[in-house]
C-alpha cells in the first residue's frame, strides 16, 4: 500500500469512517490505524518493525518523564543517554553498513558486512527527530512530559507524516489530538482538494519530467551542457511537484480528520537568494534543525567564549560572525548526515549549500556598495527575474551530484560541460529519446504554468484554494472535475515512488 494506491484510498476511506462513527475513541482509532498503515507499507521483517515502533515508543515515553523528573547536570545527562538511545537505531540501520563500506574501500580492507544491511525502514529519520524534538522540550520545560503512552506513540507514528514528514512539535499535535473532531464538510472538501493537487503535481506532472532527467543522466555523455542543464532544471521541477505533491496528499488526508499538520513548502522557486530558499524548502526540517541544533550551539558557553575571544583579537564584528559560522557548520554537518551515509548527498546537501550561504555571506558587503554605486540596487521585476534565476542555478549545482548517483559520476559530468558545451539536437528526436509525446510536452508546459501561478499566489500570501472559494460553485466544481480529468487520463500512475521517502 502506497499513497498513490486504491488500496490507500479504501484505507483512507475506512478509518475517517470509523474516526467520525466513535467519536469517543477517535485518538486511538487514529493510532490503530497508524500502526496498521506503518507496518503494511514497510518492506522490513514485521516482528523486528513491531520491535523498532515499541522500542522508540518506550525510549520517548520514558526518557521523557525521567528528564522532567530529574535536575541540573543529571537532567542533561538523562536526555543525552535518550537522546543516545534514538540516534542509534538511526546510526544502525541507516548509516552503519555505508560507513562501514567507505572505510573498508578507504583502507583497502577485505570484509564481509552484508549483515549490516537492513531492509530500508520508512520515514525512520523523520519520527526520530520528532521524537528528539519532543525530548529537548520537556528538557527545557517547555511542557510537561505526556503520561499518556498511547498519545505519545500517536504523535510518533501518526499515519499521514510518518512517511516522510513534515517533522511536527509534540504540543501542537497534542492539542488536535485531544479534541473530539466532528465532521465538517469544508475539512472534507479541503482534503479531497489538497490531495487532488498533491496526485496532479505527482503523476501529471513529475513523473514527466523524470523521464528526461534518468535519459539524459543515464547517457550524459550523449548530451551537451545546454542539454545537462536542462535535465538538472527538469530534475528541479520533479523533485519539487514530487514532494510538495507528496506533503499536499499527506496534509489533506490528515484535513480528513480535522487535524492540520504544518506546511513545508512556500513557493521555493520564488526565491531571491540560497538562505531565502532553504527556508521555503522543507521548511519543517529547517526549522527544527535551527531550534534544536544551531541556536543552542550559537548560545553555548564555548561558543560565547570563542565570540568574546575573537572580538578581543579580530575585532567586534568578526567576534560575531566566527560563532555564528561554526554554528553553521554543525547545522549543515548534521542536515548532511541526515540525507543519507553517502558522499554525494552530503556534498549536496550540505557542503555546497553551507559554502554557498557563508560566501555569501562575507561578500554582501561589497554586493551592497556595488548596487549603492549605480541603479542596481533599484527593486523592479528585472532584478527579481536575475535573483530567482540565479538562486535556482545554485542550487541546480547541488542537484548534479543527486542527479549523476555519485560524487565521480558528478564531476565527470562537470568536466563533460566544459568540453561539450553545445550540440544541437532536434527537438522531435530528444523528445523521442526521452519516450514523450507532442501531447505529454503540451501537458508539461501546462502544468508548469499552473504551478507558477498557484506558487505565485503562495509567494504573495494567498492560494488556489482561497480563490476558488471566491468563486461561484459552477466554476469550483469545474476546476475540480478538469483536475480529476487530467489525473485520470493523463497521470503517470505506478512509475516510481516518492523520492524523499529514501530519507
Amino acid at each position: 500500500m502506497n499513497l498513490v494506491s486504491l488500496d490507500f484510498m479504501f484505507f483512507l476511506t475506512a478509518a475517517a469512517i470509523l474516526f467520525y462513527v466513535f467519536q469517543g475513541m477517535q485518538k486511538y482509532i487514529l493510532l490503530f490505524a497508524s500502526l496498521f498503515f506503518y507496518i503494511s507499507i514497510s518492506a522490513a521483517s514485521k516482528p523486528k518493525l513491531v520491535m523498532l515502533i515499541c522500542y522508540v515508543v518506550f525510549v520517548t515515553y520514558v526518557g521523557a518523564v525521567l528528564i522532567e523528573k530529574s535536575h541540573g547536570k543529571m537532567r542533561r545527562l538523562v536526555l543525552a543517554l535518550a537522546i543516545a538511545a534514538l540516534a542509534a537505531v538511526l546510526v544502525a540501520l541507516k548509516y552503519a553498513y555505508n560507513l562501514c563500506s567507505l572505510f573498508l574501500e578507504l583502507f583497502r580492507v577485505g570484509g564481509d558486512i552484508g549483515w549490516l544491511q537492513f531492509a530500508p525502514v520508512i520515514g525512520l529519520s523523520y519520527f526520530v527527530l520528532s521524537a528528539i524534538g519532543y525530548l529537548i522540550e520537556v528538557s527545557w520545560e517547555s511542557y510537561g512530559a505526556e503520561r499518556n503512552i498511547f498519545t505519545v506513540a500517536l504523535f510518533i507514528y501518526y499515519f499521514p507524516q510518518v512517511i516522510s514528514g513534515p517533522v511536527t512539535r509534540f504540543q501542537e499535535m497534542k492539542s488536535q489530538f485531544d479534541k473530539r473532531m466532528p465532521l465538517r464538510y469544508e475539512n472534507i472538501m479541503y482534503g479531497i482538494r489538497r490531495m487532488l493537487w498533491g496526485y496532479f503535481k505527482k503523476l501529471v506532472i513529475s513523473e514527466r519530467f523524470g523521464m528526461i532527467v534518468s535519459t539524459v543522466y543515464g547517457s550524459y555523455g550523449d548530451y551537451s551542457a545546454i542539454g545537462i542543464i536542462g535535465a538538472t532544471l527538469a530534475y528541479a521541477v520533479q523533485l519539487y511537484t514530487d514532494f510538495s505533491g507528496c506533503m499536499d496528499i499527506v496534509l489533506g488526508a490528515s484535513e480528513l480528520f480535522g487535524i492540520r499538520l504544518p506546511e513545508n513548502f512556500n513557493a521555493p522557486f520564488f526565491s531571491r537568494s540560497v538562505q531565502e530558499f532553504w527556508q521555503r524548502w522543507h521548511i519543517t526540517l529547517g526549522l527544527w534543525f535551527k531550534d534544536y541544533v544551531m541556536y543552542p550551539v550559537q548560545i553555548s558557553k564555548p561558543m560565547v567564549k570563542l565570540g568574546k575571544r575573537c572580538k578581543k583579537k579580530f575585532g567586534k564584528k568578526t567576534g560575531k560572525k566566527m560563532p555564528f559560522y561554526l554554528s553553521m557548520l554543525v547545522l549543515w554537518f548534521l542536515i548532511g548526515v541526515w540525507h543519507g551515509g553517502t558522499g554525494y548527498y552530503f556534498i549536496a546537501s550540505a557542503v555546497i549549500p553551507c559554502f554557498i550561504l557563508i560566501a555569501s555571506d562575507l561578500v554582501q558587503p561589497l554586493l551592497t556598495k556595488w548596487q549603492g554605486a549605480g541603479r542596481t540596487g533599484k527593486e523592479c521585476f528585472s532584478r527579481r527575474l536575475f535573483q530567482s534565476v540565479r538562486t535556482l542555478l545554485l542550487i541546480c549545482i547541488c542537484w548534479v551530484f543527486v542527479c549523476s548517483n555519485g560524487t565521480m559520476a558528478a564531476l565527470s559530468v562537470f568536466r563533460h560541460m566544459v568540453e561539450t558545451p553545445v550540440a544541437y539536437t532536434p527537438l522531435a528526436s530528444a523528445f523521442e529519446a526521452f519516450g514523450l509525446t507532442v501531447s505529454d510536452l503540451l501537458v508539461m508546459v501546462l502544468g508548469v504554468v499552473v504551478l507558477i501561478i498557484a506558487d505565485f499566489l503562495q509567494y504573495n500570501g494567498s492560494s488556489v484554494t482561497e480563490k476558488l472559494d471566491e468563486q461561484n460553485g459552477w466554476f469550483c466544481c469545474l476546476a475540480i472535475y478538469l483536475e480529476v480529468f487530467a489525473i485520470l487520463f493523463y497521470g503517470m500512475v505506478g512509475t516510481s515512488s516518492f523520492i524523499y521517502f529514501q530519507f
